[in-house]
């Protein structure tokens, strides 16, 4: 049995690029402070073979534009970075599988 374990990672940082892109593209701008600061962490588990991405911002205001608050709608652009990339998983994995990504 053929081990899948590259391509599973390279699917996953791909997938990660795609959450980063979409967010910084749906993020509600005032003075592009927001957006900006949107940043992307890979890390790799030795122990697990496995890569993983987040998706992160620290600036302070950052969840009451995407949860809402302070009389404020949601504005839910790292979510929607987030269902980007998963409506885009199955084929991402299946064309890194097939090795034609």
């Amino acid at each position: 049995m053929r081990d899948f374990t590259e391509e599973i990672n390279a699917a996953v940082r791909t997938l990660g690029e795609l959450a980063l892109e979409e967010a910084k593209r749906v993020c509600p701008v005032k003075t592009g402070r927001l957006k900006r600061s949107i940043s992307k962490r890979s890390s790799h588990d030795r122990a697990k073979n496995s890569d993983s991405v987040t998706i992160y911002t620290n600036v302070p205001y950052a969840a009451n534009v995407e949860f809402g608050g302070l009389n404020r709608k949601p504005k839910p652009f790292l979510e929607t970075g987030l269902e980007k990339a998963r409506q885009s998983a199955a084929l991402v994995f299946t064309l890194f599988m097939k090795g034609e990504m």
